[in-house]
């Protein structure tokens, strides 16, 4: 059981550090409302991720133990999907209404 929770993790964390090629960071601004805002969203975004995260994980195992390996890309697409994009609401998602990234 540790085992498979370690597993999970591990794979959980790798989703985590992935960042989209070329991004500039955005430069600070003011926007207190708007960041506010954001750090109240992610309170419930953030967690939700990081199950559908954990559930792509589980799922693209299964995927590719069933295939033995034949299916891995899709099971690629179903880990990218789940963990791809961005991990946080950012206050511009906020101030935009719907996330563009």
């Amino acid at each position: 059981m540790r085992l498979r929770l370690l597993v999970v993790a591990l794979l959980v964390a790798g989703c985590v550090t992935q960042r989209a090629a070329g991004r500039a960071a955005e430069p600070p601004r003011h926007d207190g409302g708007l960041r506010t805002a954001a750090a109240i969203a992610n309170v419930w975004y953030v967690p939700g991720r990081a199950l559908v995260c954990g559930a792509s994980a589980v799922l693209s195992g299964v995927i590719m133990t069933l295939t033995l390996g034949h299916s891995s890309d899709d099971a690629a697409q179903i880990m990218y999907g789940g963990c791809g994009g961005p991990w946080t609401v950012q206050p511009s998602d906020v101030r935009d209404g719907v996330s563009t990234r």
